[in-house]
């Protein structure tokens, strides 16, 4: 008997929330506010991972924008870092310059990308170079306020959507009319094709 009290309990409790149900269903909600995709946050320091080929040693550098890190023998100058905001995928970009001071050693100018590491390559046959993010106090670009989204109008009450009268049609077929769309099927099959 306690059993069925309880069940008996909660349709009763389903059956007098369900207004407020069909009330939330109507109810259009704003869209998550995201910065455009264009948008990116300075920060002030660059965050680089450096590995040796020679050795096979990694190092992991944190370097200041507009200083220069000396890793061995390569220099590494960040002169800008921008991080992507937080509604949107995570990337960072550096514009960097690298030099390998080694006699003949390559050199690099220009931006890596954190998530894209193959745009931007370090041509070294003794270092490479990747872009880890960016950290640090914010910096020009500043992030813009986030827009606030506008909640859709919301859905016609019941009283108010009337169906459209069907439109009758009179031919046979949806295309009728159409010289090149026949309007049965042939009674013979066609012959001579190859199948």
């Amino acid at each position: 008997m306690k059993r069925a009290t309880s069940k008996a309990v909660a349709c009763g409790a389903i059956l007098a929330a369900m207004p407020l149900l069909a009330h939330a269903a109507g109810t259009a909600l704003a869209p998550p506010a995201v910065y455009a995709p264009d948008t990116w946050q300075g920060k002030n320091t660059a965050v680089v991972r450096v590995l040796d080929k020679l050795d096979a040693h990694v190092e992991v550098l944190s370097v200041p924008v507009g200083t220069t890190a000396h890793y061995k023998s390569l220099d590494i100058t960040p002169s800008r870092c921008l991080q992507r905001p937080p509604t949107l995928s995570p990337d960072a970009a550096a514009w960097l310059a690298l030099q390998d001071k080694h006699p003949n050693g390559a050199t690099f100018q220009g931006w890596m990308l954190a998530a894209e590491p193959t745009l931007g390559v370090f041509e070294s046959p003794v270092y490479d170079v990747r872009m880890v993010r960016c950290e640090g106090e914010d910096t020009q670009p500043m992030l813009p306020p986030l827009p606030k989204p506008i909640a859709p109008a919301a859905p016609p009450t019941s009283g108010s959507d009337a169906t459209p009268a069907p439109v009758e049609d009179n031919s046979s077929s949806n295309h009728a009319g159409n010289p090149d769309i026949p309007d049965a099927i042939p009674d013979k099959q066609e012959t001579g094709g190859v199948y």
